[in-house]
């Protein structure tokens, strides 16, 4: 009789398990879990920046995700987002903070602003997150001072430490424990260990780093621009090697595509057409000719699932355009969006 009742109690705990994982399987995914976010930056001054979803599957473009989701305007200037554990988070350059969403629903979780000053760029690694601030602004001189970098706590969304940086600190990559930083002052790429939060080297790169995309074979490609010249430099880490490309004048965005095998990014010439181009990740020069050629092309992405190229169009006071290619160059197709597009966010 008594084995009998245990083994009736574990029939019991074992049905309320398989209940529960159930119930935890079911749980439906959030309106945006599968398909594109769009960051459009806005105009600075005007802070009309916002975030829109694409659905590939139904060609629907949706504006203003935010403020359908929580019901009030999120008022800023969004140079990037950054999305984490569930979590996706806003970056807001002229606000100075950062607001915090769930990232499938979008729902309001928090908001950053305090121990930021125009933050740029974000990168998460050991549990923390890295935030690339350029300083305060100077009306006068129309320049930054005092850059620095912003370490995160994400479990009460507060600043914990600064590192003072280099001058215009931009995009952030994290691999493995280390934190790599695009100093666009300097010719430096700046890296942090995230085991004590603190710099432990730099590394030489062409002038005016920017924006950072790693490659299939765990190599890290830079996009340099010192408003001179453009170049992309690309650091082998097997070899402690860096190589260094002249490109297209005023570089602006840089993206990978699924398997790292290719590298993409656009250039926005003086007085030319915009352009983006495509180089293999075992180059060892950059193309001459552009991919693609366009008018006033402002952010870049390509969906690492199909290849498919994502270019956000600037139109100026008016909304922007995206802009969809296909793997040989050719449009597919575009749809509406917000303010200067400027960065794409690919969901599964």
């Amino acid at each position: 009789m008594k084995n009998f009742k245990l083994s009736y109690l574990y029939l019991i705990a074992l049905v309320i398990i398989t209940s529960a994982c159930k119930k935890e399987e079911e749980v439906p995914r959030g309106e945006y879990a599968s398909g594109v976010i769009v960051v459009n930056e806005g105009n600075f001054f005007d802070a009309d920046g916002g975030f829109g979803f694409y659905d590939p599957a139904s060609s629907e473009a949706t504006q203003d995700i935010y403020q359908k989701v929580n019901n009030e305007i999120i008022s800023g200037t969004f140079q990037s987002m950054h999305t984490f554990d569930g979590k996706s988070y806003l970056i807001d350059q002229a606000g100075h903070k950062i607001v915090v969403v769930e990232a499938e629903t979008f729902k309001y979780v928090a908001t950053i602003n305090s121990g930021l000053n125009t933050p740029r760029y974000m990168a998460i690694t050991n549990g923390k997150g890295y935030v690339s601030n350029w300083g305060t602004y100077n009306a006068v001189t129309y320049t930054y001072s005092d850059p620095f970098i912003a370490v995160l706590n994400l479990d009460n969304f507060s600043v914990e430490k600064t590192l003072n940086s280099e001058a215009g600190v931009e995009g952030m990559i994290a691999l493995g424990f280390k934190v790599y930083v695009a100093s666009s002052g300097t010719n430096k790429v700046q890296v942090i260990d995230s085991e004590t939060d603190e710099f432990v080297d730099g590394i030489s790169v062409a002038n005016g780093p920017r924006l950072f995309a790693e490659d299939g074979n765990g190599r890290l490609w830079v996009l340099c621009n010192d408003y001179v010249t453009s170049s992309l430099s690309k650091i082998d880490f097997a070899s402690n090697k860096v190589t260094s490309f002249e490109i297209a004048g005023s570089a602006k965005s840089i993206s990978a595509n699924g398997d790292g095998s290719s590298i993409y990014y656009s250039c926005n010439p003086y007085q030319a057409p915009a352009q983006i181009f495509k180089i293999g990740n075992d180059a060892t020069f950059a193309p001459q000719e552009a991919f693609i050629t366009g008018e006033n092309f402002y952010g870049l992405g390509v969906n690492p699932t199909d290849e498919t190229i994502y270019v956000g169009r600037s139109n100026g006071a008016n909304n922007g355009t995206v802009i969809r290619y296909n793997t040989d160059g050719t449009e597919l197709d575009n749809f509406a969006s917000g303010r200067f597009p400027n960065g794409f966010e690919f969901r599964k």
